[in-house]
Parts: structure tokens; sequence; C-alpha cells
């Protein structure tokens, strides 16, 4: 009889172990975000690549919006975006709605801000190198 209370505490604490696994896995990959996930512009360099604008609307408490660069090869759905939000896959992070985008070469991506210049304050995540592609900044301080 022992060695059943056993086995169950077992199997019962495995159950829980993988259930927080689980649900820490979904809480920093964006499963539990219910903000609103849209592309605000693109552009697509010669070699078929996208660069695209995303903001991220959330009305709650501790949420507002941000708006992010990302690079792929196909324009992302709102789960997409979502999920890459939240993975490295993050080129520049803001809280500002002034980004431009141009591929001057088709490695070579310009991200500008269009209305003033964006401060180290201001920038959530920054890279300067995605894949294969060489980013460069306009009007945005470099981290």
């Amino acid at each position: 009889m022992k060695h059943r209370s056993v086995r169950i505490a077992v199997g019962v604490a495995a159950a829980a172990a993988i259930l927080a696994t689980a649900a820490v896995y979904g809480l920093f990959h964006g499963y539990f975000d219910h903000g609103q996930f849209e592309i605000m512009r693109f552009q697509r360099s010669s070699t078929h690549q996208v660069a695209m604008v995303a903001r991220r609307l959330d009305n709650r408490a501790l949420g507002g919006l941000e708006y992010y660069v990302l690079i792929g090869d196909h324009l992302f759905t709102p789960a997409e975006l979502r999920h890459a939000y939240y993975s490295k896959a993050v080129v520049l992070d803001v809280s500002r709605d002034c980004l431009t985008l141009r591929w001057d070469q088709p490695n070579r991506l310009t991200i500008g801000c269009s209305d003033s210049r964006i401060t180290r304050d201001e920038i959530n995540a920054q890279r300067r190198q995605v894949g294969n592609v060489v980013v460069s900044y306009q009007n945005i301080v470099i981290q």
C-alpha cells in the first residue's frame, strides 16, 4: 500500500511540474497576451524578404502602444506577430509611431524615425543584424 501512495504522489508531482512548465512557457511566449497585434506598414526587398512595422495595442493597465520591427519571408498574421514579439526576432521596439523602413540593398535595411529623433530611453529592444540582414538606423540612437 505504501508503494502505491508513493507512485501516486510522484505522478501528481510530475503532472504539476509539467503544467507549471507549460504555464511558464506560455507566459514568456505570448500565449496569455490579449493585446492586439497588427502590421502598420511593410517594405519588401528584392530578395523577397519583408520588413514590417507592427503595433501592439493593449488597453489594460499594464500595457500601451508599442511599435516594433520584424523581418520575415512573408507578412505575419496577428498570431505570428504576437509570438515574434516575445522572441528574439524583434529588430527594434519603441513606443512611438514614427518608424520608416527602407531596403538600401538586398541585405541592408535602414530603419528611421520620420518626425524626430528616438532617444535611448525610448528603445525597448534594438539589434544591428538579423540573420544575413544588416540593420542601420537613421534618427535613432544606437544602444
